[in-house]
């Protein structure tokens, strides 16, 4: 008999490209990752639920259920009875209506550790540790209320611990903090030097989870030999001896600690600093400092962030990639803050599975997601012509598969072989520059609706802005790939009478199918479909739009309208599926078809934990060596059951005691 497995373990990245990552795994590139596939299965067709987009499928993986049933339906939510503006957050563990696969195991008892596994904030785990949940990243908090109506497409506010990336410049750059360097004054401890200059580092407190209070840092300059300003301290205050770091140029300082007031009290951070410019004569100075972490406020229970206090690698926020954007930091530069801190994930995994009683483990990595957002352009040839801009990103892409590839081999030496091991995804991507957009206009249903009269605008008399006419709209396209009919007695604004909703739904269909793009007399709408008709795909309920759209993988965009079968150029947005451990085959290159829904079955079934309520997947029996597991187990206990009634009724029909 097949063996069952002692524990779970779920370890996600956001948005790879399935074929890349085979094409690293083939050529040697991923060693963590091609030991699990010739211990366990590779699914060749692995599915997503659409739309093709993060909070709502890591929600499918890990309750087993359709979008329309657990209820998280896109980045954001839209509630019944809210304008059809407004949104919320998709990252409160109190908008899913599905059970999570942990929750369901704690019936038995069995405890999990999900960490920095999206849409969990709250009370997501019954028994056991949860670590941060509430954004993509530690010390990242997307669940932030917004002020008024926020459609799907404006960014909300997101906070990053303590302070987001700074980069304090001499030259005037975007949204960096200005210095300037003058000879240094009322020092203590100053090192002997020809030259010594100064300049204050007002912390700026961007995106702070909690106002930080005015705090100042102190950088000293100066030449270590002859003239040449070479070496920069970084101080609290201006005494040497209570530096943060001794910098040198292009060079990463240790890990650093400080205290910090914000409103709500003192908070310690950690972080590391990097010289990014120095001129010879101190007169130009780039200095950049990752997100102030926060090393506590981020688990549940809250001694947890005790024991993971002295990690190598950060807690970090994804506010980085911004610093990339800006033009702050270069593309190796991006590649170590990555590592960083992929570093301190698997290390936080092997630190807890020594400290914490644990049955199951669930994490999600999501570096791959925010680095396509960046450069997927830049390392398709079909889109970035210059060779030079394709060898330099690409071997970031690289880079970040092997931080990842480091982080799964951290987290597995210190588990055991009777452990499950699941790697997946919740989507890919595919290039942001489709052949619809040469002139880089994204595809917009919602103008496709305006200019079909369904959609109306006004101006709004105080600002002069374009606002929605709620009296003259009779459909408002909303997040990724819902459209909703602007519905009298539903919505709050509603105009649409119940009699003539189906035909306004049919409308909104012909108008989405009739686009042909002007350049290449193509369609970029694969399909549009009535909410009753979208159960086939998984979508249905108070919470989806009232028709249902996706488009062709070669129009813009990354993820989350293009279908979840799209490839285009050197993008795919299959999910990926790796499963090893007891009971599953070896080696093998599974065909048939993976649905994210199918996990949390397969897990139950191989191990005997209840089964989540509303789990709606199927078991991936051709995965496993054993399809039959359960029924051989009962047919062993009825065996063993037999012979202990025998027995007893041997017992019982002794005509004589053996009792003096």
């Amino acid at each position: 008999m097949a063996k069952v497995p002692s524990r779970v373990m779920i370890i996600g990245f956001d948005a790879p490209i399935v074929k890349t990552v085979r094409r690293y795994i083939r050529s040697g590139k991923l060693p963590s990752l091609a030991k699990l596939c010739r211990r366990g299965v590779w699914a060749n067709h692995c599915l997503v639920p659409h739309p093709t987009i993060t909070p709502p499928n890591w929600t499918t993986i890990v309750t087993g259920a359709w979008l329309g049933t657990h209820g998280v339906t896109c980045f954001n939510v839209h509630k019944p009875g809210d304008p059809l503006d407004k949104t919320h957050p998709g990252f409160l563990a109190e908008d899913v209506q599905a059970e999570y696969f942990w929750n369901a195991a704690a019936r038995q008892g069995k405890r999990a550790i999900v960490m920095n596994y999206p849409t969990t904030y709250g009370r997501s785990v019954r028994k056991g540790v949860l670590i941060a949940g509430a954004g993509l990243g530690i010390n990242e908090w997307r669940n932030l209320p917004a002020e008024g109506p926020v459609p799907y497409n404006v960014p909300r506010p997101v906070a990053y611990g303590a302070c987001a990336d700074t980069l304090f410049s001499t030259e005037l750059l975007a949204e960096a903090t200005p210095i300037e360097t003058r000879p240094a004054a009322r020092w203590k401890n100053v090192p002997k030097s020809s030259v010594v200059l100064e300049a204050e580092l007002p912390l700026p407190g961007r995106h702070a989870l909690e106002p930080l209070k005015p705090t100042t840092w102190h950088l000293l300059l100066f030449a270590s030999k002859g003239r040449s300003i070479d070496t920069a301290y970084v101080c609290p205050s201006k005494d040497v001896k209570k530096t943060f770091a001794r910098l040198k140029l292009g060079a990463w300082s240790p890990r650093c600690t400080a205290k910090v007031q914000t409103d709500k009290g003192t908070r310690e951070v950690v972080f590391k600093m990097r010289l990014t410019e120095l001129s010879s004569d101190g007169s130009k100075v780039k200095l950049y400092v990752t997100p102030l972490c926060q090393t506590t406020g981020w688990a549940s229970p809250a001694r947890v962030c005790r024991e993971l206090s002295d990690l190598p690698g950060l807690p970090m926020p994804n506010s980085f990639y911004a610093a990339h954007h800006l033009g702050w930091i270069d593309s190796k530069v991006l590649l170590d803050l990555i590592d960083m801190q992929n570093t301190w994930l698997g290390a936080a995994a092997a630190r807890l599975f020594s400290t914490q009683q644990w049955d199951i483990f669930a994490m999600h990595a999501h570096c791959p997601d925010h680095c396509y957002h960046v450069f997927l352009n830049k390392i398709d040839p079909g889109v970035c012509p210059d060779k030079k801009t394709l060898a330099e990103y690409r071997a970031v892409e690289l880079g970040f598969y092997q931080s990842l590839d480091r982080m799964v081999g951290t987290i597995l030496k210190a588990s055991d072989d009777e452990t499950l091991v699941i790697v997946t995804s919740d989507h890919g991507a595919v290039p942001t520059v489709g052949r619809f957009d040469a002139d880089f206009k994204d595809f917009n249903v919602g103008e496709l609706l305006t200019e079909a009269g369904l959609t109306a605008s006004k101006k709004d008399r105080k600002t002069g802005d374009d606002v929605v006419d709620w009296k003259k709209t009779r459909a408002f396209a909303q997040r990724s790939v819902y459209v909703y009919v602007n519905l009298k007695g539903r919505d709050p604004n509603g105009i649409v009478k119940p009699a003539d909703y189906d035909a306004v739904c049919d409308e909104i269909i012909r108008v989405l199918y009739d686009y042909t793009d002007p350049k290449t007399g193509n369609k970029p709408i694969a399909f549009a479909l009535k909410k009753n008709d979208a159960r086939i795909i998984g979508l249905y309920g108070d919470y989806v739009g009232d028709v249902v759209y996706g488009i062709r993988a070669d129009v813009s965009g990354e993820h989350g309208r293009q279908l979840p079968t799209g490839q285009y150029g050197v993008g795919d947005m299959h999910g990926l599926f790796i499963m090893a451990g007891p009971g599953i085959k070896k080696g093998l290159e599974l065909d048939r078809t993976v649905w994210l829904t199918d996990i949390v079955p397969t897990i139950c079934y191989l191990t005997g934990f209840p089964v989540p309520a509303q789990a709606e997947g199927a078991v991936i029996y051709q995965a496993l060596t054993d399809p039959d597991i359960p029924g051989v187990a009962q047919a062993r206990l009825r065996a063993e059951l037999a012979k202990l009634h025998s027995v007893a009724d041997a017992e019982r029909s002794l005509t004589h005691s053996y009792e003096s």
